[in-house]
């Protein structure tokens, strides 16, 4: 025969054990629709683990400047490359009041200008190509 202590402690318990695997089931969603959402504003992809790779065992050059994606920024471009910033504003003819700048991605640029994002990312590889191949002048 069970005690009435025993009753409340086993309901208890499955309560506890109910709530657990609901939370945890809600987690679950959770991180599957945010990982869907990372994935679908290209935050992780192949090209920027393979970048990443790259940039981490070997200097940058002209040859590798088709790497150059809308999803960087002027900023990490001109570290990633040694390009100095100002000479992709002289080059791009990027307006010094433009908001965020070098912090901002290419993408989010081109947006801004109301411009294709490739057109951009074409503009900035060749001009890092063109810095690079001249021997930074």
């Amino acid at each position: 025969m069970i005690k009435s202590g025993d009753k409340h402690s086993i309901w208890y318990g499955s309560i506890s054990i109910a709530v657990l695997v609901i939370v945890l089931v809600v987690l679950f969603i959770f991180l599957v629709r945010q990982y869907r959402i990372i994935l679908r504003r290209e935050a992780i992809s192949s090209q920027r683990i393979h970048f990443g790779d790259i940039l981490h065992h070997r200097s940058l050059d002209a040859s590798d400047a088709d790497l150059i994606s809308s999803w960087m920024t002027f900023g990490y471009i001109g570290v990633s490359f040694k390009v100095p910033v100002s000479y992709l504003t002289d080059k791009l003819d990027i307006a010094s009041t433009t908001q965020g700048y070098p912090n901002i991605t290419i993408g989010r640029y081109a947006k801004q200008n109301a411009t294709s994002s490739d057109t951009i990312v074409t503009e900035v590889r060749n001009a890092v190509k063109d810095y690079l191949s001249s021997g930074g002048k």
